[in-house]
């Protein structure tokens, strides 16, 4: 029996947001598998942060019908072959409006050598949270885990978002990190 975890970024995981993720779960008995779930559209993902602030769950997750979504929700789940090591560190993290394909390579790969777990990866074109829901709901998902900007989990844990979203996604947790700044 495997534990899916689903993992929500807004940025490029750095190597100590992979540490944290997988520190979650170094624990566990049973395998965990990781679903890293990106959005290749940030600015209407995350931004504002995640379209949370100024509504409830239910309109942002499509519950009451004022939530649009245009496009696919995801694209099918794909495993990410790992580069060969490099030696250069990273001096910046990727932007995913700029280069979402260095936060996929560089994120997965980061979380799997962290967790030593596979690591699946999809991307959402559309709502974020409408894939996310998809993405929990596809991989029988025990957990998300969400990493975000500092003012983004600061107004999640303000908003009891964590709890309304853990009944919603009818997960066992939902966690709220900050990236590594």
């Amino acid at each position: 029996m495997t534990y899916d975890v689903v993992v929500l970024i807004e940025r490029e995981m750095s190597e100590g947001d992979a540490r944290r993720v997988a520190a979650l779960h170094a624990r566990y008995e049973d395998a965990v598998e990781y679903h890293l779930l990106v959005s290749s559209h940030p600015e209407i993902g995350f931004g504002g942060p995640m379209a949370l602030l100024g509504s409830t769950f239910a309109d942002v997750a499509g519950m009451t019908g004022s939530a649009t979504v245009i496009g696919s929700a995801t694209v099918p789940s794909a495993r990410v072959i790992p580069p060969a090591p490099t030696r250069t560190p990273v001096a910046t993290l990727a932007d995913p409006a700029v280069d979402l394909g260095s936060v996929i390579e560089h994120s997965s790969r980061r979380l799997r050598a962290a967790s030593r777990d596979p690591v699946h990866v999809s991307i959402t074109h559309g709502e974020v949270l409408l894939a996310l829901m998809q993405m929990v709901k596809t991989t029988g998902s025990h957990e998300v885990v969400v990493v975000a900007w500092p003012e983004t989990a600061a107004s999640f844990l303000c908003s009891d978002w964590s709890t309304k979203a853990r009944k919603l996604l009818k997960v066992s947790r939902v966690r709220i990190l900050e990236h590594d700044t």
